[in-house]
């Protein structure tokens, strides 16, 4: 029995511990793509010690590229990383029993003058969360400086939701701290993506990576002779390869021909990756951007597809989408879905499936047709936990929908 389920308050049971083959299949290929078995087991098995829910987006799986040491030679592999969303710290810790609400936010800029609203034109400088806990005397207070979590793309800009709800963001990193320190026993170990998002910021020039850090102490004494010998340290990382002209104008060109597509998300496929320097960057840029153009594409095909055909015999016909009422399943479905999006409330949701399905207009979840709700769910079905939120915050600013704090 974990420390969760132990202390838990009676009518707050964990979500369901116990997968069956077909939730594990789908686990497996829509919410940890690329995972290895051991990785799959892994996540399974994080998800039983905190009763989180992954098909509510409570927790979920990020493939992050990552250097470990082969031979003589560091070399990039793709490795899981297990994140927990704010809505799943404030879960364990609601079910903890202990839990008695927080204190906060309050941000801050240069001058170190704390406010609860946050009106300045630029990001805060810190964020600040405080929790209560029963039989604690007053708030464990955590604060969040905001250069230290901020995810930044290749040229310093501020990235995704970071450039547009900076405030938001950085308070829930100052919070997820607080309840990890109110908490240590169930959140030890459990990070936030929004914590996580720097983790794929560009590294300055000359800054040694943390796993170049983490080498054993073995070599950190050959290194420490060698100095005092006054004989030059040899390094085992070779420089990377610069892209030749050729594969430079690739990676223009099908950036150029995905444009159409959405142009913010070929931005920030290009800032993630250092392809105009690094050889092995460039390719990965280039597959990433013609994977984007290709799922884009065919959910383009699938919605053309999707449209009545027209009667050659029949002039000024009116034809209208599959009357085909929406099932209650999909709309469960869709609201877990939106669970893990940040769309809160029915105002947002109903922006959000206009956007997907390029309406006009807000349309509420109870009208959406079948075919509706099947397309909405096959485009999010292809989107990272990071790119569904993205698509609310898009969704948010073209139908004009004031951002809510949380």
């Amino acid at each position: 029995m974990t420390a969760i389920e132990h202390a838990r308050p009676a009518g707050m049971p964990l979500a369901p511990v116990d997968f069956s083959q077909t939730q594990i299949d789908l686990i497996k290929n829509q919410i940890a793509p690329g995972a290895s078995d051991g990785e799959l087991h892994l996540f399974i098995e994080q998800c039983r010690r905190t009763g989180l829910d992954p098909f509510s987006r409570q927790i979920y799986a990020v493939m992050r590229e990552q250097s470990v040491k082969q031979g003589n030679q560091w070399v990039k592999v793709q490795k899981m990383t297990i994140q927990v969303s704010i809505d799943g710290f404030r879960v364990i810790a609601e079910r903890h029993g202990q839990y008695a609400g927080r204190v906060g936010p309050y941000w801050c800029g240069p001058d170190g003058q704390w406010v609860d609203v946050w009106l300045q034109q630029g990001p805060p400088a810190a964020a600040k969360v405080g929790i209560l806990r029963h039989g604690f005397t007053e708030p464990l207070w955590a604060v969040a400086r905001f250069e230290a979590y901020a995810s930044r793309k290749q040229d310093g800009a501020l990235m995704g939701l970071w450039a547009k709800m900076p405030d938001v963001m950085i308070a829930k990193c100052a919070e997820a701290q607080a309840l990890r320190s109110a908490f240590p026993n169930d959140l030890s170990g459990l990070y936030t993506g929004d914590e996580m998002a720097q983790a794929d910021n560009p590294r300055e020039e000359g800054r040694p990576t943390p796993e170049a850090q983490q080498g054993s102490r073995r070599a950190d004494v050959t290194r420490e002779v060698q100095e005092a010998a006054g004989t030059p340290a040899h390094t085992t990382q070779p420089a990377p390869q610069a892209p030749n002209a050729t594969a430079l104008q690739r990676v223009r060109d099908m950036a150029q021909r995905v444009q159409q597509y959405g142009a913010e998300r070929v931005e920030e496929i290009l800032g993630r990756h250092d392809w105009q320097n690094d050889m092995s960057a460039a390719a990965a840029a280039y597959s990433d951007l013609k994977d984007f153009g290709l799922e884009q594409a065919a959910l383009l095909k699938a919605r053309e597809q999707a449209q009545p055909a027209p009667q050659e015999d029949v002039q000024d016909a009116q034809f209208t989408p599959d009357p085909t009422p929406i099932t209650n399943d999909q709309i469960g479905q869709l609201q877990s879905a939106a669970r893990g999006m940040n769309a809160d409330s029915s105002e947002i949701r109903a922006a959000v499936w206009a956007w997907i399905l390029q309406r006009p207009a807000p349309v509420n979840t109870t009208v959406l047709t079948a075919q509706d709700a099947a397309d909405v769910l096959a485009y999010l079905a292809k989107c990272s936990p990071e790119q569904r939120i993205q698509a609310t915050a898009e969704a948010m600013r073209v139908f004009d929908i004031p951002e809510l704090p949380f």
